[in-house]
């Protein structure tokens, strides 16, 4: 085997499968159900957003999560604001109590802006409840305010839709390898066990294939020089500040910089072997792990 086909083997083995991202979407829309039967107990519309990795083609197995934006009532801002005390704490208490009516032997729990809705396997479901949404919330977009708990209770601007069409536009100019890259990423962060969100990877991504990768090249065939090159990417702008759509501001963090420089090395040590090779598999896994070439 060659290059290409032991990177489409490797994407295919290490890629969410069909049916972990159905028993995902599944529950995601049970909960949505649960919450509209609450909430907007009048309405027989959809009142949410998918978003993250699952919408986005770059969720990798065991698929740990699925996500999505419930759109609350209006009156939800004021009501939240006039709260006594931290009013997002309460509000994401309100949605847990909800989803516990739902999944009363199940883990719920509140973190950050969203409720965790821990199953004893399979992915969980993340629900981010949003108020004051801009016009156009769909299933694919939503911009509008999240709550923050910390330091009292506040609202942080997320536009959710900006982020799922910077990932079609980019998909769209490197025939998914925007995407493909993203999930190479996952796997090799699942093997080092580096600390490097989600989020973060995927706007360094995006920055790397629009300003130093040339699109022309694609195919599965140029998919290692890709990883070598974007390791480097990585490391030379290791802590640094990126800007999400909404404003938010998002650091690369620390902890996964020695792991990137030894894979760097690896994949550039690879990339001088014969694809067909032993040593060219070897180096590879030293990246990726046992995944790779199985």
């Amino acid at each position: 085997m060659g290059t290409a086909e032991l990177f489409e083997r490797f994407d295919t083995r290490v890629s969410a499968s069909h049916s972990e991202r159905q028993v995902g979407i599944k529950r995601l829309f049970e909960c949505e159900a649960a919450l509209s039967a609450h909430f907007h107990p009048n309405s027989t519309a959809s009142h949410l957003t998918l978003i993250g990795s699952v919408v986005k083609g770059t969720s990798i197995n065991p698929m740990a999560d699925v996500d999505g934006v419930f759109r609350m009532p209006s009156g939800t801002y004021s009501r939240i604001n006039e709260h006594a005390g931290n009013g997002q704490s309460a509000l994401l208490q309100e949605v847990r109590g909800v989803l516990s009516e739902r999944y009363p032997r199940t883990r719920i729990r509140g973190d950050g802006p969203v409720v965790v809705v821990q199953f004893s396997s399979g992915p969980s479901v993340e629900i981010v409840p949003g108020v004051l949404f801009s016009e156009g919330a769909d299933d694919f977009h939503a911009d509008c305010l999240v709550p923050v708990t910390r330091n009292g209770g506040s609202w942080e601007a997320s536009d959710y839709g900006a982020e799922f069409d910077n990932a079609l536009r980019m998909n769209a100019a490197t025939s998914d390898q925007y995407s493909r890259l993203i999930r190479y990423m996952k796997a090799w962060r699942r093997a080092h066990h580096a600390s490097f969100k989600s989020v973060v990877l995927e706007l360094v991504a995006a920055e790397f294939m629009r300003r130093k990768w040339d699109h022309t090249q694609s195919s599965h065939v140029w998919d290692d020089w890709l990883v070598r090159d974007f390791l480097a990417h990585m490391i030379a702008n290791y802590y640094s500040t990126y800007a999400l759509p909404g404003g938010k501001e998002i650091e690369t963090g620390v902890g996964w910089v020695d792991a990137a420089r030894r894979s760097h090395i690896d994949a550039k040590v690879a990339c001088t072997f014969d694809d067909s090779g032993p040593s060219y598999v070897a180096y590879w896994r030293r990246v990726f792990g046992s995944a790779f070439g199985a």
